[in-house]
């Protein structure tokens, strides 16, 4: 008897150290292999079903294991993939099932998310939902507003882009080669716009920079784009002419690029990620040389915000500012002083919810980073908002300090569509959100803050892209018959 009873406990033991010694091998491949090109995500970000059926299956497409998938591409797109893609698996058979085995004894079986009971309380804007009368509505791609000539350009996703009045009256149109994306106006005023060539994931060298004058001819500036979704005009060599760092965002590849302007009227072109999911770029001069910088968002993947330090002649310094898990959705981020202690901090949004994971996420919201010194950040705050995809920051109620507003393109339809939108008032008690239940009007893809009724104070539209994908039949038909395809948000500031 005292032999059995000393038996069990070291054959207990023994077990115990086997299965720790397993997992440990498991993880030890799990970071080495998924945590390779991203930042390696810990299996609690996902449930089970969502990382056995829809991640790591592409993962292994990815990694050079199983190509079957290539069979569902547009055979367009098939070559370009095909380049992205290891020449031989990057993994062993063997290795991959301890790696699967990994995620699916580790992951939960659901998410606990939670819900944000913010009833209807906004008091800082009045909400009126507009419809443009337009042939194809809840279609927006682009608003921008332009003081000097007190219009408001609408582009949608058939490639018409509108021309109205402050009060929503047509006043031009154009019909553009493919999707609009971004818009800005040159030094003559004229507007010149972003082009995604085709808006749906693929991998077409189709988008590009054209420039719309008067005579309502368009001119290209800059072609053979990958499904651009931002730009900006810059002049970041010093020599008075206008060069662009363009996000190409693609799909499996594409690549965050500047353009170098030559005196010919061509560019020299110049690569500064070649990855897919360049979302976002602000140019700013953040180390005070007297050169612009560049900071950038690059998503679908390895989710960074990246900063490259201007160092002359197109010659840049990268550095990582921030780095977030490969499932987070990073979708959109603004710069601030939130502290006024002289230094810019981030707010990031994370919230991009369709692909291979389209389950409400914990994780997804707001981020506030303060910069600590030498751009180094913290988090400092975070809210949570399902499928936050654009934020925007201004001192709404003109009381001195930053206030936040944020749109949701993945809202939580079933049970919180008003969450589309949400208005954070900065107070002591800190970021106050308050919502509107008109928020429930559309789906919420652009968002444009600017004083629309020139009376002193900052106004916002938001613009529906009624994108059917994970919506409510219910909701898809009070949509249809509404027909909105704007949110105007008046400040009652005065």
């Amino acid at each position: 008897m005292k032999i059995f009873f000393y038996c069990v406990p070291v054959i207990l033991l023994l077990s115990i150290l086997s299965c720790e010694n397993l997992k440990s091998k498991e993880e030890r491949l799990a970071k080495q292999y998924c945590g390779s090109c991203h930042a390696f995500p810990d299996p609690g970000l996902l449930d089970k079903t969502t990382w056995r059926e829809k991640v790591l299956p592409e993962m292994a497409f990815r990694m050079g294991l199983d190509n079957s998938a290539l069979s569902t591409i547009n055979f367009e797109d098939q070559s370009a993939i095909l380049r992205s893609l290891p020449a031989r698996p990057m993994i062993s058979e063997e290795d991959w099932e301890m790696i699967k085995e990994y995620y699916d004894t580790y992951s939960p079986d659901s998410l606990s998310v939670p819900i944000q009971n913010v009833e209807d309380s906004i008091k800082q804007f009045e909400a009126v939902p507009l419809s443009l009368h337009i042939a194809q509505h809840q279609m927006v791609t682009l608003i921008k507003h332009d003081s000097a000539r007190s219009s408001i350009y609408v582009g949608t996703r058939p490639g018409k882009l509108y021309e109205f009045n402050t009060n929503f009256k047509v006043r031009d149109s154009v019909q553009l080669p493919s999707s609009p994306s971004k818009l800005e106006f040159t030094d003559s005023g004229d507007p010149r716009v972003l082009l995604m060539g085709i808006m749906d994931p693929n991998e077409q060298p189709n988008g590009s920079i054209v420039d719309l004058r008067n005579d309502d001819k368009i001119n290209q500036v800059v072609d053979s784009l990958q499904r651009p979704v931002d730009f900006l005009s810059a002049d970041l060599d010093n020599d008075g002419a206008t060069d662009f760092v363009v996000c190409n965002f693609g799909n499996y590849t594409g690549s965050l690029m500047a353009f170098q302007s030559r005196p010919d009227g061509r560019f020299n072109k110049y690569i500064l990620q070649n990855l897919p999911g360049a979302r976002r770029v602000i140019i700013k001069d953040i180390d005070g040389n007297g050169t612009l910088d560049i900071i950038a968002l690059m998503a679908q993947g390895d989710e960074r915000i990246i900063a490259f330090y201007n160092r002359g002649n197109f010659q840049f310094r990268m550095a990582t500012l921030l780095r977030f898990d490969a499932v987070y959705g990073s979708s959109y981020f603004e710069i601030a002083d939130f502290n006024n202690d002289g230094k810019f901090d981030i707010l990031h949004t994370s919230g991009d919810n369709a692909d291979y994971s389209p389950v409400l996420k914990p994780y997804h919201g707001l981020r506030i980073f303060l910069n600590t010194g030498a751009n180094q950040f913290k988090e400092h705050w975070f809210y949570p908002m399902h499928g936050a995809s654009q934020a925007r920051i201004g001192d709404f109620d003109n009381d001195g300090d930053l206030d936040i507003a944020a749109i949701s393109f993945f809202p939580d339809f079933q049970t919180r569509p008003d969450q589309g939108f949400i208005y954070f008032e900065n107070t002591p008690r800190g970021f106050v959100p308050q919502v509107t239940k008109l928020g429930d009007k559309g789906r919420w893809i652009t968002m444009e803050m600017s004083d629309i009724d020139d009376d002193g104070d900052l106004d916002l539209i938001l613009g529906s892209l009624a994108f059917p994908t994970q919506i409510p039949d219910k909701v898809l038909a009070k949509w249809s018959q509404e027909r909105y395809d704007l949110l105007l948000l008046r400040n009652n500031l005065k």
